[in-house]
């Protein structure tokens, strides 16, 4: 798998999506012989020193970025109805809008870290941070990619 590099990683801090912890991810990645592997979990840049660490150990490239929620430009539907879960689960409400973004160097990182930021000012406990569109037009610019989803 020389020359391919996975852009959208989970591991196991982002709760309900991962569940491999990062010197893990990097172990695998160099079995497979990738020389990169990016770190995006969910709403938390928290694994970014380990995995840092894991992939120097491992001889990988390590790429940071995170996967967040964005405010919507339009107010939602009317709330429908939600059937119950079977066997006792919960629903989780996710926000429509989820987008990627990568940081291509130490100006992207810091740009990255401040959009998270500006995410989990309004968050309440027990929820997801939503991202204003405020936040990305004052933080956003170069050093950063955006992955966009479906």
């Amino acid at each position: 798998m020389a020359g391919f590099a996975h852009l959208h990683v989970a591991s196991g801090y982002s709760v309900r999506y991962g569940a491999a912890q990062p010197e893990l991810l990097a172990r695998r990645a160099a079995e497979r012989g990738m020389t990169a592997l990016a770190l995006t979990d969910r709403d938390t840049v928290t694994g970014a020193v380990r995995f840092a660490e894991a992939c120097a150990g491992a001889g990988i490239r390590p790429l940071f970025g995170i996967d967040l929620a964005v405010a919507a430009l339009a107010p939602p539907p009317p709330a429908r109805r939600h059937r119950t879960p079977a066997r006792g689960g919960a629903h989780v409400v996710e926000p429509p809008l989820r987008f990627t973004l990568l940081a291509q160097n130490r100006e992207g990182w810091a740009r990255l870290c401040r959009i998270t930021s500006a995410g989990h000012v309004g968050a309440v406990s027990g929820t997801a941070p939503v991202v204003p569109w405020e936040a990305l037009r004052e933080y956003g610019g170069p050093g950063l990619t955006v992955l966009l989803g479906p």
